[in-house]
């Protein structure tokens, strides 16, 4: 089985309708593909202390005072499930003035298979 070329992974991003990168590796586009959930990203703001949650995705929005944009993924539906955060609304890109938090490349092993079934095993 041969390898996936640069241009192919972007093919692949562009019909699912997931931005392409500039600057991005192979991996770092496949990692998107697989994660990204094609569809407008999360501008949230976090509410309460993540803390709350030490073992969940919201872990990785530490600061209260800051407005974060999260891809549509199913990070980005688990943190939005927790009630944690405000949505502010819906974005294709990050504002100039929010923290893009992407979803981390260990986060299968961290919080579940990344799939959209719910499943945390």
């Amino acid at each position: 089985m041969s390898k996936p070329t640069k241009s192919s992974i972007v093919s692949k991003l562009k019909r699912s309708g997931i931005p392409v990168p500039s600057s991005a590796t192979i991996s770092e586009m496949e990692h998107r593909l697989n994660h990204w959930i094609p569809g407008d990203g999360w501008l949230v703001r976090l509410l309460r202390a993540s803390s709350r949650l030490p073992e969940h995705p919201i872990s990785l929005l530490p600061s209260k005072g800051e407005m974060y944009w999260i891809p549509n993924s199913d990070m980005a539906q688990k943190i939005v499930g927790s009630r944690l955060v405000l949505v502010v609304g819906r974005t294709a890109k990050p504002s100039k003035d929010a923290t893009l938090v992407d979803v981390p490349i260990d986060y299968a092993e961290r919080w579940g298979n990344g799939s959209n079934d719910n499943s945390d095993s």
